[in-house]
């Protein structure tokens, strides 16, 4: 009984909202902030998702959101080499000009142009990371590691193993809480579950994003999604 009640809720849910696979944002300030969706991409993953193989789809995706992570550990090791030899080149200017207030102006010259060398060092390492934001736009996405993981849940949705796609839902928020897709689907979840007030919390937060999505182009599908959430959960949402 309750896997056919799962059945029709998720049933609803696929029919009410599929995965939006271009970001959607929009250029006004203020209340109105980005609501991120996804990225649009072309790979093995989203070629598998499209044409129904869901199993490579879960696969393809997890790879995705490694290499995104690597990126991303990439990104974090190049900035901090960056500020590190940031650092030694003002040590190493300090004690330079030190070393020109004693011995004269002309060792005190060379400093500038170390320091102008370790900054532009630096600037190649950054280059470097932001070029391998994609290993090869046919071949793995290795950006937006929310999006990936999002998109391995609703691949796991898609084979049936709750368990997982639970948890890959849960992670995709973490990383990025404007994964209001996700919200909704966990929202679901929680409600078949037996879990009431974790619905309630999923869809609260949906609520908060649509509060900032006054006039984005998501704005209609968040609306249909809390009607259908508040005619599941009543006023506790």
């Amino acid at each position: 009984m309750r896997r056919t009640v799962f059945t029709a809720l998720m049933g609803a849910a696929f029919t009410l909202a599929s995965p939006v696979f271009a970001q959607d944002s929009t250029t006004n300030t203020g209340e109105d902030e980005v609501i991120a969706r996804g990225s649009i991409q072309t790979d093995p993953a989203m070629s598998a998702w499209n044409a129904g193989d869901y199993a490579t789809a879960e696969i393809e995706f997890d790879r995705n959101a490694f290499c995104a992570l690597r990126v991303e550990r990439g990104f974090r090791a190049g900035v901090e080499s960056a500020r590190e030899s940031a650092f030694r080149a003002d040590d190493f200017s300090a004690q330079s000009a030190q070393t020109a207030t004693i011995n004269g102006p002309g060792v005190g010259g060379g400093s500038v142009n170390i320091v102008d060398s370790a900054s532009g060092v630096a600037g190649s390492t950054l280059n470097t990371q932001s070029l391998d934001r994609r290993e090869d736009a046919t071949k793995r996405t290795c950006e937006n590691r929310g999006f990936q993981i999002y998109m391995r849940g609703m691949s796991q949705l898609k084979l049936g193993k709750t368990d997982e796609a639970k948890r890959s839902l849960e992670q995709a928020t973490n990383l990025n809480r404007q994964l209001f897709d996700a919200h909704f689907r966990l929202s679901l979840m929680e409600y078949q579950s037996g879990d009431i007030d974790a619905a309630a919390k999923e869809a609260r937060a949906l609520r908060r994003i649509a509060k900032k999505c006054r006039r984005c182009n998501a704005k209609e599908e968040i609306t249909a999604q809390l009607a259908y959430l508040d005619q599941l959960l009543g006023s506790t949402g």
